[in-house]
């Protein structure tokens, strides 16, 4: 098919895939055959090391899924379904039988940043990743945006070092499944980073014209061209037909379960549930908590899929974590990161705190209070794997193995929470920490603090105790001792915090460029770079409106 190319919005790039499933499917099993084979003969000692299954949905808030809270004991709030609204009976049983997150943080509120983070182990702030590009003209009107366009020059540094390519080094067969949001210039596309096989959207959704995006003239830099679907670095689809996405992922996601020797790494990171919601025509109108509500019981459904082909392997073989990279984004539900305070792009709670739930080798199923977050899953799987993590750089993850297997309900003592990721003026970015039950905000934006207090710069800093509060409704007295106690202890975590970080090379401020942008079919009319013309009439759009 069409490959990804620096010139590839100016020539043709090739000849032209038939597009569609079969063609998709078709190309899945051939290319995982030689290479399963070769991995096999090559890797035969690894195959004791524990397999690994990240489950990464896209703008999940915390009470978007529902499990059951008997177990519990009343010490579970979120995890409702919206009140019952929305049924999530897969990821049910993963809770029931693994170990469920009451404190699982993501590492930033908006995609890219939390992605670079969770890849690597390490904040943003040490990335470059998610500092806003600004209005700057080679800024292509990005403005302040965290996240890359889908022109975007830059993308994660290729110095960092991701889970697939330290896994790979090991000897493991890594696939990755959905969106990436890293860079879709071909030297930061999955494949170029560790992945030995990736089908996916290189960003969210929504950065791409579409039949559930149906625009007559482009928007400029974030969706300039139709909504491409990548097999490694060929275009398959563009634009994608959402409709099916899903399905497609939970063919593929089955089919590398079933042949992949072991040990193997696959990373699910989910289209669902970025707006458009576009649940498939199976669960369109599905839910009484309407189109948001159907995409994340296809979520579940895919989950399903993928767990119960996980099932007729070992249940001893396989950690599966299963989380999001940021709460949901309230203007497309209200209510999915309740009863915290807030949602995607906002410091408050409701951005960061997320659905968090392990299963399988190494896990005692159960709750725990533990504060644990995305940064952490790269330590963890490194270090299950025998990997040595990198002495040259900062890591901020911490292995959650005892956590896991019951040994231990501590893990992060503190967290800082940041608003932009920008070593140059760390005072503004890092707008809050906690530490233990206590969170203090030296900054907030989005939601309005909780009267009288105005949004913005917090002074004195505006303190919660979370164990007691976790909407976020009722500021700590900071004439307490109480608050005068904790805020001693979050403000040395924030100066040591602080005096760790460098300044490093801005990604995002590399801007946009529109020779960057994926163009399958430069040549194609009345809508350019139409690969695939017959998705801009899916035989089913389900509604879009949140």
């Amino acid at each position: 098919g069409p490959s990804i190319s620096d010139s590839h919005c100016v020539e043709p790039c090739g000849s032209v895939l038939a597009p569609g499933l079969l063609s998709l499917v078709a190309m899945t099993p051939r290319l995982a055959l030689l290479s399963f084979t070769a991995a096999a003969a090559a890797f035969a000692e690894a195959r004791n090391k524990p397999n690994f299954v990240i489950l990464f949905i896209d703008d999940m808030g915390i009470d978007q899924v529902a499990i059951d809270h008997g177990p519990y004991g009343g010490e579970l709030y979120g995890y409702t379904g919206e009140n019952g609204t929305i049924s999530t009976p897969n990821i049910a049983r993963l809770a029931k039988e693994g170990l469920v997150f009451q404190t699982w943080y993501s590492s930033f509120h908006v995609c890219s940043p939390s992605r670079a983070s969770m890849m690597t182990g390490r904040h943003a702030v040490r990335s470059g990743v998610g500092v806003p590009c600004g209005f700057a003209p080679h800024c292509h009107f990005s403005g302040s945006n965290w996240v890359f366009t889908a022109e975007a020059v830059g993308g994660l540094p290729l110095n960092e070092t991701t889970t697939a390519e330290a896994l790979k080094g090991a000897g493991y067969t890594t696939m990755m499944l959905g969106k990436w949001h890293l860079g879709q210039r071909e030297q930061f596309l999955p494949t170029q980073r560790g992945f030995d096989h990736w089908l996916g959207l290189p960003a969210s959704q929504d950065n791409g014209a579409s039949a559930w995006l149906p625009f007559d003239s482009y928007w400029d830099p974030y969706q300039p061209t139709p909504l491409a679907l990548l097999n490694g670095t060929a275009v398959v689809e563009q634009p994608v037909d959402l409709g099916t996405l899903t399905q497609k992922y939970a063919q593929a996601a089955t089919r590398f379960l079933a042949a992949a020797p072991e040990p193997f790494y696959l990373y699910m990171s989910t289209s669902h549930i970025h707006n458009p919601n576009s649940a498939g025509a199976a669960f369109c109108g599905k839910s009484r908590q309407g189109p948001v509500g159907d995409a994340v019981e296809e979520v579940d459904w895919l989950v399903g899929e993928i767990m119960d082909e996980l099932r007729k392997r070992s249940d001893d073989d396989t950690l599966v974590i299963f989380t999001s990279d940021n709460g949901a984004l309230l203007s497309n539900d209200k209510q999915g990161n309740m009863p915290l305070r807030g949602g995607k792009t906002q410091v408050w709670e409701g951005g960061y705190r997320e659905p968090g739930i392990a299963w399988g080798r190494g896990v005692k199923p159960g709750l725990t209070q533990a504060i644990a977050s995305t940064l952490d899953v790269h330590v963890t799987l490194l270090k299950q794997a025998g990997v040595a993590l990198p002495t040259d750089r900062m890591i901020d993850g911490l292995d959650l193995t005892d956590v896991l297997d019951g040994k231990s309900d501590r893990l992060h003592e503190c967290y800082p929470f940041w608003l932009d990721p920008d070593a140059r003026k760390p005072l503004d970015g890092l707008a809050a920490v906690r530490c233990g039950d206590f969170k203090a905000y030296w900054r907030t934006n989005g939601e309005a603090p909780p009267a009288p207090h105005k949004k913005g710069e917090q002074q004195p800093p505006l303190m919660f105790n979370l164990r007691e509060d976790p909407g976020e409704t009722t500021p700590v007295d900071p004439r307490s001792a109480t608050y005068q106690k904790a805020l001693e202890a979050i403000s040395r975590y924030r100066d040591a915090h602080l005096a760790t970080l460098d300044i490093v090379p801005d990604q995002i401020g590399l801007g946009s460029d529109p020779r960057y942008a994926i163009c399958a079919a430069p040549k194609s009319f009345p809508r350019k770079c139409s690969l695939t013309p017959e998705n801009w009439s899916p035989a089913s759009v389900c509604a879009v409106a949140a």
